[in-house]
């Protein structure tokens, strides 16, 4: 069983507790939220060691104890909740860091109300349940492993169904491979190469994540945004790599990492091995970066200093404690209506933005996403000026149902910083929300867990602006945008 670390919590706890620029991080294939100890074992006479044996407790009784853990957290009892904990997994996870994860999931789906459809069985040598757990707005599936009397594993989980590809893919005019990146001494990147058929050369173009822990596809809900790209973009006569983000694949210290370290060092080494594939030629190579992906694009193409262009896909121009601010405000007021847990919640966010603008705890504390050298780093860059120096082509493109990166409160700074450059153009899409994704109506969360695609406009425009920036012409047409 995985050992529970905070990279592991932080997956689950980005997705709920607090809304932070990409949006619900953190994926729904890996990594799970883990709490775990080592099995008991059973030595035989005579061998030196003490003997211990494991009654297996039924099926009954596991179910009970599963609906017992999720009715304390329920309740609200999360130190009670956290002392069924075997040592091991206490000590990896404080009772404030599960109110936190517990109460960021009813933030977003409202009250619990039951658990359903509750099973056990094993998992890796381990007793375990699972369990439906029904909320007002929504479901998360919830997976409890027990030792012989305590628990030694918890997860939370979205409640996914299978992605299906976009109508503009062409699955037959690309072929896909996986190849690598070493993000550390110990941790390598495993990525996909999505290469056209058929071209001599081709631009080649990077996906670079949003914040927290993703997998290479931006797997959310059902959808998955970078593999909806890479397709598309493919099918348009562009290679694309994408690759696991270093947070959400290697065993980091969140304490200690830097923001080259969670993104700018992992999208130079994608870069540079986009190079080497025989149709993308060193110069041709654009990245293209969301959220905090496309607020970093303009200092990963000052280091990089051969990009073909960058294109910025809702790039933040505020500061990111702004945006925890402004982000919880309006999801708590977006029905017309603040209740208890929303203005709990709001207080925890102003809590924790008061925090990162002091830089004010030890150097060991993770808070929210990372340690102080991670919002030291963030405070430090100015991504508008970063964006200002560059002279190769930049594409900014937003959506005007983003309630996260917003058409009202970051384009504007981003039209005052780079509006009179000819190397610089916009986009604007209506109906489109952060993930540049139809819908409809007031904008929030939750639309992210129903089954879409990102937009064909955004695609061709995006496979348009990278021909454009290389001069690796591909056919394409630009759409037409608001």
């Amino acid at each position: 069983m995985t050992n529970f670390d905070r990279r592991t919590v932080l997956s689950t706890v980005g997705s709920g507790a607090i809304a932070l620029l990409a949006g619900c991080q953190g994926t729904d294939d890996a990594p799970d939220t883990t709490a775990s100890t080592e099995p008991s074992t059973t030595t035989t006479a005579g061998s030196g060691t003490e003997t211990t044996t494991r009654d297996a407790p039924d099926a009954d009784e596991l179910k009970r104890r599963a609906r017992r853990f999720v009715a304390l957290l329920a309740d609200g009892a999360f130190e009670d909740a956290h002392e069924r904990f075997a040592p091991a997994a206490a000590e990896q996870i404080s009772s404030d860091q599960l109110e936190r994860v517990w109460t960021g999931v009813e933030s977003q789906l409202g009250e619990f109300r039951t658990l359903s459809a509750l099973e056990v069985g094993t998992r890796e040598g381990y007793d375990a349940a699972t369990a439906i757990a029904n909320f007002e707005r929504g479901r998360r599936e919830v997976v409890l492993a027990f030792g012989t009397d305590a628990v030694t594993g918890f997860w939370i989980r979205r409640v996914t169904g299978e992605w299906s590809p976009p109508a503009y893919a062409d699955q037959s005019s690309f072929t896909e491979r996986a190849v690598s990146l070493q993000a550390t001494d110990a941790c390598a990147l495993e990525g996909t190469l999505t290469v056209p058929e058929g071209v001599e050369r081709a631009p080649g173009v990077v996906i670079v994540h949003g914040q927290g822990p993703q997998d290479r596809d931006g797997t959310v809900g059902p959808n998955k945004p970078y593999k909806d790209l890479a397709w598309g973009l493919a099918s348009r006569g562009v290679a694309v790599l994408r690759y696991e983000k270093r947070t959400e694949a290697c065993d980091v210290n969140l304490a200690e990492i830097t923001m080259d370290g969670a993104v700018t060092d992992d999208a130079l080494a994608a870069a540079d091995a986009l190079r080497e594939t025989e149709v993308v030629a060193d110069e041709d190579v654009i990245v293209a970066g969301h959220s905090i992906g496309g607020t970093f694009a303009p200092r990963i193409a000052a280091r990089d200093g051969n990009l073909g262009g960058i294109a910025m896909l809702a790039p933040l121009g505020r500061s990111v404690d702004d945006a925890i601010l402004d982000q919880n405000q309006y999801l708590a007021e977006r029905d017309g209506t603040v209740t208890d847990a929303e203005r709990e919640q709001l207080n925890r966010s102003r809590t924790i933005v008061e925090q990162i603008r002091a830089l004010d705890f030890p150097d060991d504390e993770v808070v929210y996403l990372g340690g102080d050298e991670y919002w030291r780093t963030l405070r430090e860059y100015d991504q508008l000026n970063a964006a200002s120096d560059l002279e190769i082509p930049r594409l900014l493109l937003f959506g005007e149902r983003d309630f996260q990166v917003t058409v009202e409160d970051d384009l504007p700074l981003w039209t005052d910083a780079l509006g009179d450059d000819p190397a610089v153009s916009f986009r604007r899409y209506d109906r489109l929300n952060h993930f540049f994704m139809p819908g409809d109506g007031k904008p929030g969360m939750d639309e992210y867990f129903e089954r879409n695609h990102v937009a064909e406009r955004v695609v061709a425009d995006l496979a348009a602006f990278a021909a454009d920036a290389t001069g690796a012409e591909v056919g394409v047409e630009t759409t037409t945008s608001k």
